[in-house]
């Protein structure tokens, strides 16, 4: 009779633990279940990479949302390499449901690769209506970009040239052809302008730029210049500190706008994190202008900035605010020379901060027509030199002041950032460490684990 007990305890001791398991199997089951049905719900992303290699910008986002036509994107390879560019491309689609990614393998379609002229493997075209552009490179800047000059057509910017400004080609460190690349890049080309020979600016300007003349504009230039903004015209002007510019000064107070001849110093320690000197002001205030609005939480770096005063007083016709803005910390070297040994606070002629070092306006003709002329000035143009366009937020401050004076503000916003390569610098006493831990150390570990197991069983 114990035996038989004996038995059916067991029996009873394994109907219950196979209970058991099924229940744990069951509740397993419905968790994945769970965990499926609410990730198809709700397609949520965590990007842990430090660049933010797996998700969409900001610019990119919010040009996919405001597409207003049935925009394909062609990728051109190999079936096996197809996978490369899903991740990307997918995140696109899943965006905007008028963007739609068609994968063709050439050897496949040769007639389609010949319509688009493709020649090589890996080649991503971006099409809409009878327009279509070769992205540079499968990256997100690359395809976002070619989305651009699809949607917009070309643009011209014509930099003034004449009076000692940036070379455009330059690939020193005062050089500008950081800048040239990224306005090709958003579909902007660059014309060279000779004003002072010309003394009128072509039609298909959409707009000037004058980077650091170191002498001032001719007053016949000046008054071209005038007309042409008041007629509709847009100008970015960016002046420097130390050069004095009588006459285009006299352009800009016309607009209620005084650039005073100072150099800015800003002694926020906070800039130090960077780096920087204190005449390289760091801005992280900034107006109300579309333009500065997606840099909250950005910082722009003005290097030798000279300052400007908005007017209180009405001018007819015209109306500017501040962009960006010093700190409290920040004073101004009025009648700044760059011969000068020793910088210093001087209580009673130097001004207190914060200081404005951009300013945005609009100038309305006096025709009939009411147009609307656009400018932008800077107090430094260092900060589209090659050295210092990559700094935090000078790019998108920049590209953001040439979208609005062109009158795209649906592409101000913070764009994607070129891809970075990730490295890790071990001096030879970590590799050491490294390999004796990797090779040696863990399965060491994990054999002496496995024996004194072993050994306590036994």
């Amino acid at each position: 009779m114990a035996w038989k007990d004996r038995i059916g305890g067991r029996r009873g001791q394994q109907v219950l633990t196979g209970a058991n398991f099924a229940l744990y199997t069951l509740i397993v089951i419905a968790l994945i279940v769970l965990v499926n049905w609410f990730v198809d719900r709700h397609d949520t992303r965590w990007d842990m990479t430090p660049n933010k290699k797996y998700s969409l910008s900001e610019q990119t986002r919010k040009i996919l949302k405001e597409l207003n036509r049935d925009v394909t994107v062609y990728v051109f390879d190999r079936e096996l390499s197809f996978g490369e560019r899903r991740d990307v491309l997918g995140m696109y689609s899943s965006v905007s449901g008028r963007l739609n990614v068609k994968y063709v393998d050439p050897d496949r379609q040769p007639a389609l690769a010949k319509e688009f002229g493709v020649r090589t493997y890996g080649t991503t075209i971006v099409s809409a209506g009878d327009r279509h552009m070769e992205a540079q490179g499968d990256t997100e800047e690359g395809i976002t970009n070619a989305l651009v000059r699809v949607q917009k057509g070309q643009r011209t910017a014509c930099f003034i040239q004449g009076h000692g400004e940036r070379n455009l080609d330059g690939t020193d460190r005062e050089g500008y052809d950081r800048i040239k690349k990224q306005l090709g890049n958003e579909n902007y080309q660059t014309e060279s302008l000779l004003l002072m020979q010309k003394m009128a600016i072509p039609p298909d300007c959409t707009m000037v730029v004058t980077a650091g003349p170191q002498n001032d504009y001719l007053p016949q230039e000046v008054e071209v210049l005038r007309k042409y903004i008041q007629g509709g015209g847009r100008a970015l002007l960016m002046l420097d500190a130390g050069v004095e510019l009588p006459n285009l000064a006299k352009l800009l107070s016309d607009w209620n706008v005084t650039a005073r001849n100072d150099l800015v110093i800003d002694m926020n320690p906070m800039a130090q994190i960077f780096g920087t000197s204190p005449a390289m002001p760091l801005i992280v205030k900034y107006g109300t202008s579309p333009i500065v609005q997606p840099l909250t939480n950005r910082a722009t770096l003005f290097p030798l900035s000279r300052s400007f005063e908005v007017g209180k007083e009405y001018k007819a016709g015209a109306s500017a605010d501040s962009l960006c803005e010093t700190t409290a910390d920040s004073y101004d070297v009025t009648d700044f020379n760059p011969k000068m040994e020793k910088v210093a606070f001087r209580p009673g002629k130097d001004l207190k901060g914060p200081l404005a070092v951009a300013v945005a306006g609009t100038v309305t003709g006096q025709s009939e027509k009411k147009t609307e002329g656009r400018f932008v000035a800077t107090g430094t143009s260092l900060i589209a030199a090659n050295s210092f366009l990559s700094f935090q937020g000078n790019r998108d401050f920049l590209m953001n002041s040439i979208n609005w004076l062109s009158a795209d503000e649906d592409l101000i916003s913070i764009r994607p950032k070129p891809p970075e390569s990730q490295h890790l610098t071990m001096t030879a006493q970590q590799m050491r460490q490294v390999l004796f831990l990797g090779v040696f150390g863990i399965p060491l570990f994990i054999v002496a684990a496995g024996v004194l197991v072993w050994w306590q069983r036994r």
